[in-house]
């Protein structure tokens, strides 16, 4: 097996910086191709279906990174992927077509997304435990930030016409520069993983697995559904709009502070402390609704508690898990982010219509309600299981 500790030390500062630089690719995509789509007089089923094929992409790809990574040079990987995302990113112009716009969004998703998901491997296998979420809470900061630049910037110079896609374009190939200044890269792996994905659950990838896959069915909530609630509930509409900018100002000012106290004082600890608030703040957001400054303060603290979810859970991972083992639980990480993701946005739809508005207030809710129930019953079986070992007479 191949440990961190023999290849070239983790250079977070240039991988935040590559990782900044294609979420702002990601980023400035989301409002260019949606609103093509609108003006190619697409319907809203149709733009969001087309939303959802970066989503089905990860689902289909990131159960073979283990398989991609025993392969093929880590490193190498890397141009290939960002390869797929420009030349998609190119053909957009170039094919004006609804249909062909889903399957060039599904290669350029496809291919960003599992960049990221490298990246997320490489940085989990080089830190060292003791700042491993420090260092996932970085690249969350700096991947945050890049998304938000790329959509702000791109109303700026236009949504139509080749400037959008050349600087969508010109920002991937910025990142795959900063790749290739990299010395070393992912792990490799040279042995097959010791368990498969389904294994995985029944040990102690269990409770952050669950807890990704709960973070993929939230995430929707504070970004797309959230200002539909806040328009009903009788919020004016630029007011809902800053709901979902509050929710990231949270995400990028606490995840560092997060993964600080998570490294000193555990991370599940800090992780269960992070469900009880963003358990507790659905149902302090309908009062919030009187006052919208007081809304957007607690939005930015369910934007950075609930995001803990996501760079946390990461974190613990790698602290079970090594080289083939570490690949096998990423790649179900990746995967079951993608199943939240792409079920997230039906669920907290039905839940609103079924309850309107408070019904995505219970759906969130919910989702943490059982993720400590879930972390509730680990706990106390894991305490059975020690007062067994401790009580039991070893035999002589």
């Amino acid at each position: 097996m191949v440990t961190p500790s023999r290849h070239q030390p983790l250079s977070l500062p240039l991988l935040s910086t590559a990782s900044a630089l294609l979420a702002a690719a990601v980023g400035a995509s989301y409002a260019y191709v949606d609103l093509s789509l609108n003006r190619m007089g697409v319907s809203a089923s149709a733009i969001g279906l087309n939303a959802s094929m970066p989503a089905l992409a990860w689902l289909l790809a990131t159960p073979l990174m283990p398989w991609a990574l025993r392969r093929f040079n880590p490193k190498a990987l890397l141009p290939g992927l960002l390869a797929v995302a420009i030349l998609a990113i190119l053909c957009f112009p170039a094919l004006p077509d609804a249909d062909v716009w889903m399957a060039l969004r599904f290669l350029f998703g496809g291919g960003t997304g599992m960049v990221f998901r490298l990246v997320e491997y490489w940085i989990n296998a080089g830190s060292p435990e003791n700042r491993r979420a420090r260092n996932v809470g970085i690249y969350a900061t700096t991947f945050a930030v890049g998304i938000m630049t790329g959509a702000t910037v791109t109303p700026l110079i236009g949504t139509e016409g080749w400037p959008p896609v050349l600087m969508m374009a010109i920002l991937a190939l910025a990142a795959g520069l900063v790749f290739a200044f990299l010395h070393g890269g992912p792990p490799p792996i040279k042995e097959p993983p010791p368990m498969g994905h389904r294994g995985l659950f029944r040990g102690a990838a269990r409770l952050p697995l669950l807890g990704v896959l709960l973070f993929g069915l939230f995430e929707a909530a504070p970004y797309t559904m959230m200002p539909v609630y806040a328009v009903r509930s009788g919020l004016e509409e630029h007011w809902a709009a800053w709901c979902v900018s509050a929710t990231f100002a949270g995400l990028i000012l606490m995840a560092i502070p997060i993964g600080i106290l998570a490294d000193r004082f555990g991370k599940v600890r800090v992780l269960v402390s992070s469900a009880v608030i963003a358990l507790i703040i659905p149902a302090l957001i309908p009062s919030a609704m009187q006052s919208p400054e007081v809304l957007l303060l607690t939005m930015l603290v369910w934007g950075g508690s609930a995001g803990s979810f996501y760079n946390l859970t990461l974190a613990m991972l790698a602290d079970h898990f090594k080289g083939a083992g570490l690949a096998t639980a990423n790649a179900s990480f990746g995967t079951l982010y993608a199943v939240g993701s792409l079920c997230g946005p039906i669920l907290h739809g039905l839940s609103m219509d079924s309850w309107n508005p408070q019904g995505l207030m219970i759906s969130t809710a919910a989702l943490f309600a059982l993720f400590l129930c879930v972390s509730f019953w680990q706990s106390v079986t894991a305490r059975g299981a020690i007062c067994t070992i401790e009580t039991d007479p070893s035999p002589d």
